[in-house]
């Protein structure tokens, strides 16, 4: 009698989607021909409108974690699917749930130790200060005056909420001072949030000078694979996200990203934003994101699959050899350039013919992608709606920076 040999299933993945990073992430599986569901928080994600991934949507409720675990409970626990999120909440989220979510899940995040050292800003600076980790200047508990705050760090300085929590709190994502009336400013209007916000200088140069890491560590600390990128410009301008961007292979990055993990203990997958201080030939360590960054999509069209191989190692298998970067593509989020460009004072009509003639190098999109073209326009509509309804609610602070208007 003949047997036919029974083929075991490959382990399929949830993503927890936010945004541009969860259509990246079902993207990336789907190179990796990996079965994969996409649980949404919002029925205007992107990805709904994606070719890839089974769809399903959260409910709105008052009591949000316990209807994300409702659907996640309702989810075939078999075999294992590897659980992946994709912001620094839905983060927070699975460890604030592991010991639960472990229970059917293989969870693709950091261990909780780590996650609640990166997610709060003032602990991670706190850490890797005194090591050789390069950092701007920074300060974790703000003097008495706006006066010793100066002296401390000089002029111009950033302000940045310590969490993603305090971030929605306080309805910006940063606040920059370029002078001493600014810091007086500052500390007329938020002295009641000082618990909640670092300061740090900030580092001259143009955006060229920003750089981004996105790695994957093992469970020794030792990065088993970094894609780097060049920032050409961000979203907010200047002080954000990158939204043009050109791939580029840095070793001093690649080397500054592994001592960070090292020092960190760090497991899984981090977001390194970095800035090159030509004072001193340094690179500065910014920030790191215990998640896939906006940008992860577009290290797996310049070859390196960050979100296939994370999923590679939480089903306990080998990574393959090999993979190097594609260097000199670059990568345009349409929207958020013309946002950027927008904020920082060009006109509508000199910011167009320049993002017509980025489009002409064929970049990788955020949201566009020719096998998968349709979350484009979905993302332009959700954009706008995003955007109106923001203004309608005096929220826009939360998209942008504040800047002060005393002057120098």
């Amino acid at each position: 009698m003949h047997r036919t040999a029974t083929k075991t299933p490959r382990v399929p993945a949830v993503v927890l989607s936010s945004d541009a990073v969860g259509l990246g992430a079902v993207r990336s599986l789907q190179a990796g021909a990996v079965p994969t569901s996409v649980v949404m928080m919002d029925p205007w994600e992107p990805v709904r409108a994606s070719r890839y991934g089974q769809k399903i949507l959260v409910p709105k409720s008052r009591d949000v974690d316990a209807a994300i675990l409702d659907v996640l409970a309702g989810i075939d626990p078999e075999p294992r699917p590897v659980l992946i999120p994709t912001s620094d909440h839905l983060t927070y989220f699975v460890a604030k749930h592991r010991a639960q979510l472990e229970e059917r899940f293989r969870c693709c995040t950091p261990p909780n130790a780590a996650i609640d050292i990166v997610l709060d800003k003032a602990r991670d600076t706190r850490l890797l200060q005194g090591t050789q980790i390069p950092l701007p200047r920074t300060v974790q508990d703000f003097p008495a005056s706006p006066a010793e705050l100066i002296r401390e760090l000089g002029l111009p300085l950033i302000v940045k909420p310590r969490t993603f929590v305090d971030k929605e709190n306080l309805g910006w994502r940063n606040v920059i001072v370029r002078s001493a009336a600014d810091a007086d400013a500052f500390y007329r209007e938020n002295s009641r949030v000082f618990t909640s916000v670092i300061a740090q200088e900030l580092i001259p140069g143009p955006d060229e000078a920003l750089w981004e890491s996105i790695s994957l560590f093992n469970d020794r600390s030792e990065a088993v694979r970094t894609f780097t990128f060049r920032k050409l410009a961000t979203m907010p301008a200047h002080f954000g996200a990158t939204s043009r961007g050109r791939s580029e292979r840095n070793e001093a990055l690649a080397d500054l990203t592994a001592a960070v993990g090292k020092r960190l203990d760090y497991v899984g997958i981090a977001d390194i934003d970095v800035k090159y201080d030509a004072r001193d030939g340094q690179y500065k360590y910014l920030e790191l994101n215990p998640r896939l960054g906006l940008c992860h999509y577009f290290a797996t069209r310049c070859g390196i699959n960050l979100t296939l191989d994370a999923y590679r190692l939480a089903c306990g298998d080998g990574l393959p050899e090999g993979e190097a970067q594609t260097e000199g593509r670059t990568f345009l989020a349409v929207l958020e350039e013309i946002g950027g460009r927008l904020q920082s004072g060009d006109s509508f009509f000199a910011v167009m013919p320049g993002i017509l003639g980025a489009l002409l190098s064929r970049p990788v999109g955020a949201y566009f992608s020719p096998d998968d073209w349709w979350p484009g326009p979905f993302a332009i509509a959700r954009v706008c709606y995003r955007l109106m309804t923001k203004a309608w609610r005096g929220q826009l602070g939360t998209v942008f920076s504040k800047q002060y208007d005393h002057g120098a």
